[in-house]
């Protein structure tokens, strides 16, 4: 089994370990940001949360709504959104109502409408016009940030969308090293049970050697996650590739191409109001209001609601059955990604280990640094192994 698990590594040594480097530095971009508090507008945080909630034209949790409070629990949601739904077409007449919407702007309940092309904001008590600048930031797309700057090299960016085949490989690689690893460590230990000697850790050859193995002992399963979700995601991105390259448009229209919205009516407003409203309360009771908007998607009525929760939920409903909607509906825009954009996203965060919260990060930590020892220690080994065998007239790369 030594032989194979030397094997596996000089055929993809170089590019496990290279895959290992850049996604630690995303990862400890990532724990910088957490462990520091960073704020809201952070490069890294507003990177971390892309697109987590869909495509920028179905999204609405903006980076100011992970800070924002509720709305106030005395608030009137559907009287003020016929009186928002109102100043819009004071402000726009003859424009037609694509959505309506009610959220905190500088601690003050705002409407937030879109009239025809055009969004606008106002003071919900007062009626007044707000600024542009007041208006929800649209999601980021590339900043300069080091998370972005670290994923752009993790990914092979560089060569284009067809290099995340890469990451599968370097998947598949660190995989067969695992296993291959994990029966070599088994054997020896057998060997040394029958020796009368159970511990798990033991000192063998040189330093690199016993620290390589302990590493493998204490963090092997965390790698073995890295490793088995990373390859599931490079998996799942390298299908979108081949689904972009191929224009496959098995659900309709591209997920970034602008307005996918429908008129709204005025008389629809209240009833569409009250289902979403029944329909938070009991998939999220006695939990507050940040943002509640109502729309058309692609033909669907939805009663979006950002929940005033620890992760800032956004949550659809379908506004006339108030059944809860996902981001992978029949007839929504094609997603791309084989698993759906909603299990896209979900594999991301399995990946990063933030589906788990912070002890989920700190894991992902460990494991993300055990694996760039692990690599690096595994040439610094084999280098040795290998120049002391040439020595001796041995020169085969494996053995």
């Amino acid at each position: 089994m030594l032989y194979w698990h030397r094997l596996f590594a000089v055929l993809g040594a170089l590019l496990l370990t290279y895959v290992a480097i850049t996604g630690a530095g995303i990862e400890l971009a990532d724990m910088r940001a957490l462990v520091t508090h960073a704020p809201e507008t952070d490069p890294d945080m507003l990177m971390m949360r892309q697109h987590i909630d869909g495509p920028p034209n179905y999204g609405v949790v903006s980076a100011p709504d992970y800070t924002s409070a509720a709305l106030p629990a005395r608030l009137d949601i559907a009287q003020g959104l016929a009186h928002a739904a109102a100043l819009g077409y004071a402000a726009a007449p003859g424009a037609d109502l694509r959505l309506v919407e009610l959220r905190l702007s500088d601690g003050r309940p705002a409407a937030h409408v879109q009239m025809g092309g055009k969004q606008m904001m106002f003071d919900l008590a007062s009626g007044q016009p707000l600024a542009d600048e007041r208006l929800p930031p649209p999601p980021p797309t590339n900043l300069p940030a080091p998370r972005a700057q670290f994923k752009f090299f993790h990914k092979f960016t560089f060569f284009g969308r067809w290099a995340t085949a890469f990451n599968a490989l370097a998947g598949i690689a660190l995989c067969c090293l695992l296993v291959t690893g994990v029966a070599h460590y088994a054997k020896l230990y057998s060997a040394r049970l029958k020796l009368d000697r159970p511990a798990p850790f033991w000192r063998a050859g040189s330093g690199w050697r016993n620290f390589h193995r302990w590493t493998a002992v204490v963090c092997g399963v965390l790698v073995m996650w890295l490793a088995v979700t990373g390859l599931a995601l490079s998996i799942d991105n390298f299908g979108a590739f081949i689904s972009i390259a191929t224009a496959a448009k098995a659900h309709g229209s591209d997920p970034f191409a602008g307005d996918l919205s429908s008129p709204l009516k005025t008389s629809e407003l209240e009833s569409m109001t009250r289902t979403t409203l029944e329909a938070f309360a009991k998939a999220e009771p006695g939990t507050g209001i940040k943002v509640i908007r109502l729309r058309y998607f692609v033909g669907y009525p939805q009663g979006v609601v950002v929940a005033a929760d620890a992760a800032t939920s956004q949550l659809v409903f379908n506004a006339w059955s108030g059944e809860r909607m996902s981001m992978h509906e029949a007839g929504y825009p094609n997603l791309n990604f084989p698993s759906g954009w909603e299990w896209h996203q979900r594999l991301k965060r399995l990946h990063r280990g933030d589906f788990f919260g912070m002890p989920g990060r700190w894991f992902d930590t460990i494991g993300a640094l055990a694996l760039v020892y692990l690599c690096l220690s595994g040439i610094v080994m084999y280098v040795q192994l290998w120049l002391a065998r040439r020595r001796n007239g041995r020169k085969a790369l494996v053995w």
